[in-house]
């Protein structure tokens, strides 16, 4: 899957959620969290995490924001998420599939009529009869041209 540009904020969960009663340097913290945890396709080891994170790692845990699970992080609204566009992805695969292989089956069948007529074409002829030979001869005055070769 391509790079995630986006994952879906929304400013009223954010003032009325749990994050709301952290002081506001954890919630900053946890922002950029955020970021990085969706830039790695939700897929943070907990090393990382308090890398990123290293004075607010535990308080975010311990208030619940954060989940540990052998040795990875998870935010549970971004992985779901993450589930949501996956799904998303995995359903316009399947329609672009659908779709290019019956354009497929229509160039198949067109493609024998497309044969048949470049056989059939009718090749243009030239009446040759009616073009004139140039058949004049022209001098170059060696004196005049430089580079006039013998």
């Amino acid at each position: 899957m391509i790079e995630l540009p986006y994952f879906k904020f929304h400013p009223n969960q954010w003032i009325t959620g749990s994050i709301s009663f952290l002081e506001l340097d954890q919630q900053g913290a946890f922002m950029k969290l955020c970021c990085y945890y969706w830039s790695k396709e939700c897929n943070v080891t907990y090393k990382q995490y308090t890398a990123i994170v290293p004075e607010h790692s535990q308080t975010l845990i311990e208030f619940g924001i954060v989940k540990e699970s052998a040795g990875f992080i998870k935010i549970a609204w971004l992985d779901d998420q993450l589930k949501e566009r996956k799904q998303a992805h995995n359903k316009r695969v399947k329609a672009g599939t659908k779709g290019g292989n019956a354009t497929a089956k229509l160039y198949h069948k067109s493609s024998n009529a497309i044969v048949l007529r470049k056989d059939k074409k009718r090749e243009d002829n030239i009446r040759k009869d009616n073009i004139k030979e140039d058949t004049k001869e022209v001098y170059i005055d060696p004196a005049l041209s430089p580079k006039f070769i013998e």
